[in-house]
């Protein structure tokens, strides 16, 4: 499994791309929506601006981004983070307080929660332990999800077709599903969804089951939001970029298509946009 170490780090300010040169292109296959594009984190969005004191956040997924983001919160000062998984949480809550204790935040209760997202009854004991340990929640962070492998509709695998329709929307149902009865009580109501720009486009050849199901998760978050905004909930779906996991290792076929994975340097992407 991937480790946080290979998420990008702060290194880069972020690189324009011309407005006027293959946007209109961009724009229809759902990428490059910006004019800016960062491989890393950014002063805007550095935690160590943030003042989470007193916040409660539920961090849900085994990759290396959902220990990352659960080490930002820590930097933020957030003062309650679960991490929820159904693998081995022990160096993952070892790296989190170490994270809070590097930014000089006061050290937050931190709670592992073996967290299957394709039970019913796991994620429902999970939500009850969390209720009892940290009396709710304010941030619901969606991290946990399926690759199939890089097959055409045709040729593809029912059972690991389907599998990206249960990890990707049913999974994310069943977590909100349990956690909304707390989190609309109060606090921040705020649940983010790790999406894909799959989500936008149809050009990404061999991915049918997680471009649906993606698709399906965006229509989910705004339901939700249609369902519970006037109660204050604000969820949200994000697209991190291209980030090398061991979810997108399982997809790729040849070295060719792995290195599509990695990330990038500066050069590498200057390079690609003014090709």
């Amino acid at each position: 499994m991937a480790t946080p170490e290979s998420v990008p780090q702060s290194f880069a300010e972020g690189l324009r791309i011309p407005r006027r040169r293959k946007i209109l292109t961009n724009l229809l296959r759902g990428e490059h929506l910006t004019d800016l594009i960062h491989i890393s984190t950014y002063p805007t969005i550095d935690p160590l601006k943030a003042n989470l004191a007193g916040k409660r956040v539920l961090v849900v997924g085994p990759e290396a981004i959902s220990q990352a983001m659960a080490m930002s919160y820590a930097r933020a000062g957030a003062s309650y983070i679960a991490i929820g998984a159904h693998c081995d949480l022990v160096p993952v809550t070892a790296q989190v307080k170490k994270a809070a204790q590097e930014a000089e935040r006061k050290p937050p209760r931190v709670l592992s929660v073996n967290v299957d997202i394709k039970s019913p009854a796991s994620i429902d004991n999970a939500a009850a332990l969390i209720q009892a340990s940290f009396g709710g929640i304010d941030i619901l962070v969606m991290d946990s999800g399926a690759l199939e492998e890089a097959k055409s509709a045709a040729e593809s695998n029912l059972d690991r077709w389907w599998d990206s329709w249960t990890s990707n929307l049913r999974g994310p149902y069943l977590v909100a599903r349990a956690f909304l009865p707390m989190m609309l009580k109060g606090g921040e109501k705020t649940i983010i969804f790790v999406a894909s720009a799959a989500t936008q486009c149809v050009h990404t050849h061999e991915m049918s089951a997680y471009g649906t199901s993606m698709l399906a998760q965006l229509r989910f978050a705004a339901f939700l939001a249609a369902e519970h905004g006037d109660e204050g909930l604000l969820p949200f779906c994000i697209h991190l970029g291209d980030v090398s996991t061991s979810m997108s290792a399982e997809m790729v076929k040849n070295e060719h298509d792995r290195s599509m994975f990695r990330p990038p340097s500066p050069m590498t992407i200057r390079s690609k946009r003014r090709a």
